[in-house]
């Protein structure tokens, strides 16, 4: 029900209910959906709708012609001019100053414009591949569920999830989005001849070309087997994993006799937010007593601002294990603790230590909850690796 809201000291009219937001590219529109509440004369509740995902922001603030939405935990934020039923503004990372994106709103419109009455049939599992401008190649999973003309569901790769999206399809084409308050992701596609072909959006300035086809038997590599280790071989420099904040800021001997967990994150990333919320969830159910759980995290930034967002990352979350500044946000930093590996493939990355202090298992990407069965794996997965290390002496 559309519902207006006189601002304190202005005259505009403030409209509740849902809105489509776009980020504004050169090249294209990434458009999303979402919703707004106002819940005093300067604050609001605004949620962004990704198909099943809502993500709720509660300490938006309205002053004056203006909206300030913080983007979650993540360190962004949309600054906007209401305008009656539209609002013009922008996109901000505050750790890519120089980086904004045009955003504007209408009110009540859909995510996506119907332009056909013809509906595609869409299949539920794709096996894609990226191209990047230099040629490189990497495969993807793509899986999908329709209903009518609505397409959502996800793109798993061997680095992380692109975790929900949403959009249409119609005649041969399919268009769908995602924006988490990190990404605003858009990808589009043509069908002809059996396969799928478009371009994906990653952000303004960026984008790859891919394939597509229907494959049901098409699978990703088990990331617990990407990167294999020789037990009783490898044991992490705990030295240097602090050493973008303090060194030896872990007390090694509380670790003794323990099966440790090392979560290689950062708090930029909303994989890094997905396995977190996973984490902890976990690790208030099992008993504590034979596990060390605790994460490394690599900013875009020096070390006062990574403490400030470790401190503001943890309270949001209410994260009930300790979280150190490991570096930069870097992949080749990440991994210089870790004698067995060269690099790491992406943030976040899990390390399982036995209760010798030896490297056992590394997961070296995360499949969300956005990826369904590919997510409940890694559940089984993880809590069966983590038991079989707990019974060994």
């Amino acid at each position: 029900m559309l519902m207006a809201i006189p601002l304190c000291g202005f005259s505009q009219q403030f409209t509740n209910g849902q809105w489509k937001g776009v980020i504004q590219y050169k090249a294209v529109e990434v458009p999303f959906n979402f919703s707004l509440k106002t819940t005093s004369d300067t604050t609001a509740l605004v949620t962004i709708i990704n198909a099943k995902e809502q993500i709720m922001i509660k300490n938006a603030v309205i002053k004056n012609d203006s909206i300030f939405i913080p983007m979650y935990v993540f360190d962004t934020y949309i600054k906007a001019k209401i305008e009656g039923n539209m609002m013009v503004g922008v996109w901000h990372k505050n750790y890519k100053p120089n980086a904004d994106s045009k955003f504007t709103a209408a009110y009540n419109q859909p995510r996506f414009t119907k332009t056909s009455s013809k509906i595609n049939s869409i299949k539920p599992t794709w096996e894609i591949t990226f191209k990047q401008p230099n040629g490189q190649t990497s495969k993807a999973v793509g899986l999908f569920a329709q209903h009518g003309n609505q397409v959502t569901g996800s793109i798993a790769t061997e680095v992380g999830d692109f975790r929900h999206f949403e959009g249409v399809t119609y005649d041969d084409s399919i268009s769908i989005s995602s924006f988490d308050g990190v990404h605003a992701f858009l990808m589009l596609g043509k069908y002809a001849d059996g396969n799928w072909s478009g371009i994906f959006y990653y952000e303004d300035g960026y984008s790859e070309k891919w394939i597509g086809q229907y494959n049901e038997e098409f699978k990703l590599t088990n990331p617990f087997e990407l990167i294999t280790v020789t037990p009783s071989t490898h044991k992490p420099y705990y030295d240097i994993l602090t050493a973008g904040g303090q060194y030896n800021a872990i007390d090694t001997d509380l670790l003794d006799g323990k099966v440790v967990i090392i979560q290689l994150m950062g708090t930029w990333c909303p994989n890094s937010l997905d396995q977190t919320q996973y984490l902890t969830n976990w690790y208030q159910q099992v008993n504590q007593k034979d596990i060390v759980l605790m994460a490394i995290t690599y900013e875009p930034g020096n070390k006062e601002y990574s403490q400030k967002r470790i401190d503001s990352y943890s309270k949001l979350l209410n994260i009930p294990y300790p979280m150190y500044i490991g570096g930069s946000m870097s992949k080749g930093q990440a991994a210089l603790a870790f004698p067995n590996m060269g690099k790491i493939n992406a943030f976040p990355t899990l390390v399982l230590i036995d209760k010798q202090g030896y490297i056992r298992y590394i997961n070296s990407y995360f499949n969300g909850p956005a990826t369904g069965e590919y997510y409940l794996e890694f559940d089984r997965e993880f809590k069966k690796r983590v038991d079989e290390l707990l019974v060994e002496e």
